[in-house]
């Protein structure tokens, strides 16, 4: 993961279970994770180093669109972190429903702890069931 903006220049932690990365930023999200709406809380910079988008925009749907045709990872925005935005997204959905996908996933992932890498890939799976339920 490539981190954009002032995101980059901060101190990166590194959890002492293994080689995963965490930030100790707050607000860096992944480009799926995006809305029209949100505020910019850093210049988004391509992989040379030019301003792609600055800092304090309100992403249209359009700007999503440049940032992930641009291959652009991740944007650090104000206001909002993925742990937020992960519980906003569950407010919307029955609890029955996320004990089901929850149920199933375990089928399919080991224990998480301490390993960030299958916790990202567990959480987006998650969403990507509850969208699924959801649309049918």
């Amino acid at each position: 993961m490539r981190l954009q903006g002032e995101a980059a220049e901060k101190p990166v932690n590194f959890n002492i279970s293994g080689p995963y990365r965490t930030f100790s930023t707050m607000g860096i999200l992944n480009i799926n994770d995006l809305k029209e709406g949100m505020t910019l809380a850093a210049d988004v910079k391509n992989k040379h180093g030019n301003i792609m988008i600055r800092q304090g925009m309100t992403l249209s749907e359009k700007h999503i669109m440049l940032l992930k045709a641009w291959g652009i990872s991740d944007a650090d925005v104000d206001g909002f972190d993925r742990d937020q935005l992960n519980e906003e997204e569950m407010k919307t959905v029955s609890p029955e429903v996320i004990e089901v996908i929850e149920n199933e996933l375990r089928a399919f992932f080991p224990s998480l702890e301490g390993n960030e890498i299958m916790s990202e890939i567990y959480r987006i799976t998650k969403k990507l069931k509850i969208k699924q339920v959801m649309e049918s």
